[in-house]
């Protein structure tokens, strides 16, 4: 009987033993972030106005005022931060990982609630690495400019956090990576339950395509350079159904997809450190870029065909790190350029264009500076970001032309505690 409680016993202490070395560990981390914004002008923005993207058209009022040419200031922390980073036990041969990260900035009857920002769980082998949940597009999550205000370069650049399947493989210097994503936070732009006239913003246009978008990437690394290219598909079904000429609804087959390449590289040398991105993005609105589609023909029978808005817009920043007796200064310059293309064919009318933005857009571009300092855990900087956009007539196929000038200045200032 005593043997029989030793080996019990012996057995009970390997497995807390075993159990104990397979936990998973958990690291907590984020920041409380208070961001104070000053506009010159109303602006497209989102998050109670702190993710700027451009300036409105002038709103003339019968005394020749611009109604929108006005000052506003906010001073939020909603975009705190609260995060796990966790690792567990190998799976398959495998590290595996896991994220949960949110903050304050979504949205409910109380205005700012919790939401989440990411959540994902990873399986990393030598060569191969698997990721399921909702995390960065890699669009964009693989490289990003370094300004500090929310919209981190948008709408010059992709941005948006998604549910994704994403498989990673290294080979050397190289990384090539294949994605498929779905829409939940950050939406395309499509008629109004089935009203072409009408514009709304809805994942059900994805989702009702069945096909996910798909995202196929190069990536290239060698020190302090990086340099890769890929491409997004996008497939959209912007009806489910439409009347035809007997008045009887018809399930409803057209799709609209869109092709986006984009072009990026980075060098850091000590404390220098230089990005840039070029992308040619057709309905990208998912993307907080300034594109969408459009309905190109009405067929007899009532359906639609349609076509790519498309765009192209290219950024760059430089950085530099200086370093103080106590903390550092890190110097930021970033300059962003967008245009309208317009659509390959043209359109039946601009109320049956989907778009974000607005429509008479033609060309929107930015120069800011910044500066933050960082020392131990506090970090406070100041960002000045004027943005001019070009608004004019709209032409037949979407591009547009004889414009004027808006722009609004936009100081930003940030307050972070880092845990």
């Amino acid at each position: 009987m005593k043997k029989l409680f030793l080996f019990a016993a012996m057995t009970l202490t390997a497995f807390a033993a075993y159990a104990q070395e397979n936990k998973p560990t958990v690291k907590l981390y984020g920041f409380v972030r208070n961001y104070m914004d000053f506009d010159t002008r109303e602006n497209l923005s989102s998050n109670s106005d702190q993710f700027n993207m451009i300036p409105k058209d002038e709103l003339l009022n019968a005394y020749g005022d611009d109604l929108n040419q006005r000052n506003d200031i906010h001073l939020l922390s909603i975009t705190t931060r609260l995060g796990l980073n966790i690792t567990g036990p190998e799976f398959l041969g495998g590290k595996t990982s896991a994220k949960i990260e949110s903050d304050f900035a979504g949205f409910g009857t109380s205005n700012t609630v919790l939401r989440i920002r990411q959540a994902y769980a990873k399986i990393d082998w030598e060569k191969h690495s698997l990721l399921a949940g909702q995390a960065w597009h890699p669009m964009m999550g693989d490289m990003m400019p370094d300004v500090f205000s929310l919209a981190t370069g948008a709408p010059f650049t992709p941005f948006s956090r998604t549910p994704q399947l994403r498989y990673d493989y290294k080979a050397g210097k190289f990384t090539l990576t294949a994605t498929a994503l779905y829409q939940l936070q950050y939406l395309s732009y499509g008629p109004n339950a089935n009203n072409l006239e009408a514009s709304t913003t809805s994942f059900e246009f994805a989702r009702k395509a069945v096909i996910p978008e798909l995202y196929f990437q190069a990536r290239y690394n060698n020190g302090g350079f990086m340099m890769g290219a890929g491409v997004d598909i996008l497939t959209l079904k912007p009806r489910t159904e439409y009347t035809d000429a007997q008045g009887v609804k018809v399930l409803s087959n057209q799709l609209v997809t869109s092709l986006s390449p984009t072009l990026f590289a980075s060098y850091k040398s000590g404390n220098w450190g230089f990005k840039g991105r070029v992308t040619y993005a057709q309905n990208a609105s998912h993307l907080n870029m300034l594109s969408g589609f459009c309905v190109t023909k009405l067929k007899d029978n009532g359906e639609a065909e349609y076509g790519s808005l498309a765009s192209v817009t290219g950024w760059v920043d430089v950085t530099y790190k200086q370093k103080l007796e106590k903390g550092t200064l890190t110097w930021c310059l970033f300059g962003g350029y967008g245009k309208n293309l317009g659509c390959e064919d043209d359109f039946v009318s601009s109320s049956m264009m989907y778009v974000r933005g607005f429509k008479n857009l033609d060309s929107f571009w930015r120069v800011s500076p910044s500066v933050i300092y960082t020392h131990n855990a506090m970090q406070i900087g100041i960002e000045y970001e004027p943005t001019t956009a070009g608004y004019g007539k709209m032409n037949a196929d979407g591009s547009v032309d004889k414009t004027h000038s808006v722009t609004n200045h936009r100081i930003c200032t940030i307050l972070k505690y880092n845990f």
